[in-house]
């Protein structure tokens, strides 16, 4: 017997956490970052200091990406940092 839930995509995960209508695309594309951010790092072997030196933050912030504690980082800085780290980003509106 299972004890959970299981969400197939980001708009099932927000109306399984009663999240406001529209959330779910904010939730969607601050992951997309950080798994951009987790990507980048990983491929170019950077530790969490040299990331966080080519994107200008405290090896910290880095660190938490990392570990997705991203709660008081702004979706600014995640999209500064992927762009500090080679990577270029898009919005596609639909």
């Amino acid at each position: 017997m299972k004890n959970y839930t299981e969400a197939k995509n980001m708009k099932e995960l927000a109306k399984i956490l009663k999240l406001p209508k529209g959330e779910a695309a904010k939730v969607e594309m601050r992951t997309d970052l950080v798994v951009a951010i987790k990507k980048a790092v990983e491929g170019k072997r950077l530790t969490h200091a040299e990331a966080a030196s080519r994107a200008g933050v405290g090896r910290t912030v880095i660190t938490a990406i990392l570990n997705g504690n991203t709660t008081h980082i702004s979706t600014d800085r995640l999209i500064d940092i992927v762009q500090s780290l080679g990577l270029s980003v898009r919005l596609k509106i639909a």
